[in-house]
């Protein structure tokens, strides 16, 4: 959901370093709990329906009916590993705290002191982070399409 703040430019701001880093604190909020969610509905999900599998195969359900279950826990495993929320879950967590730490401390700073330097400090901060976020997760798509390439005959 776009707010009305997405569509301000944050070098247009009074404190762009800061209006960069809120953005960046809200975007990685939004897609902790976007994957938070994912991941919980998936496990749920997989749960319900390996255990489905099990109990319409013990009270002799139609066969469709029983590879339907089973196909649909295969594809949503497929799905996890995929879409790989959990690690996301986690990183973008562990990255939406390190920023809002990063902020607040900027934001502890009198006035007078939020100068070149503090401001250039906090964005180099920022940008580690998102530079850090973005090569692991380059690294895990990398490992895991070598891996499904790997397992081809």
């Amino acid at each position: 959901m776009r707010t009305k703040s997405d569509d301000i430019d944050p070098w247009e701001t009074a404190d762009p370093a800061l209006a960069v880093a809120l953005d960046e604190v809200r975007w990685y909020r939004r897609a902790a709990a976007r994957a938070r969610i994912a991941n919980q509905v998936s496990e749920v999900l997989l749960l319900v329906l390996a255990a489905s599998t099990t109990v319409a195969a013990a009270l002799s359900a139609a066969a469709w009916l029983t590879a339907t279950l089973a196909a649909a826990s295969l594809i949503l495993t497929g799905l996890r590993k995929s879409f790989d929320w959990h690690e996301n879950w986690v990183s973008h967590t562990a990255n939406w705290s390190e920023l809002r730490s990063v902020v607040n401390q900027y934001r502890l700073l009198p006035d007078d002191r939020r100068d070149d330097h503090a401001r250039r400090q906090l964005l180099t901060t920022v940008d580690e982070v998102v530079t850090s976020e973005t090569g692991r997760w380059a690294s895990r798509r990398r490992r895991l399409h070598g891996a499904s390439h790997s397992d081809a005959p």
